[in-house]
């Protein structure tokens, strides 16, 4: 096996103001409105997150401590 680049997918980055707890977790809505998040990072402030290759429209992105509670949020739009 090979390490290589996938082109499945498309990266975008996020950037939020640090606000909330030291660790968070991004949360992404795909097109059929279900979501899908990142582990749990850094409060650093920022994030990539992949959606399909294909994928074009908005997405709502939330920003949530690890108690669910939301410290940022918006919708980005893609392609």
């Amino acid at each position: 096996m090979a390490v290589r680049i996938s082109n499945e997918r498309q990266g975008v980055e996020l950037e939020w103001d640090e606000t909330g707890d030291d660790q968070v977790t991004v949360y992404a809505q795909g097109e059929d409105g279900s979501w899908h998040n990142t582990n749990q990072m850094g409060n650093d402030g920022r994030a990539l997150v992949s959606y399909p290759a294909n994928f074009t429209g908005e997405s709502l992105v939330e920003v949530r401590t690890a108690d669910g509670t939301v410290v940022d949020s918006g919708t980005i739009k893609i392609g």
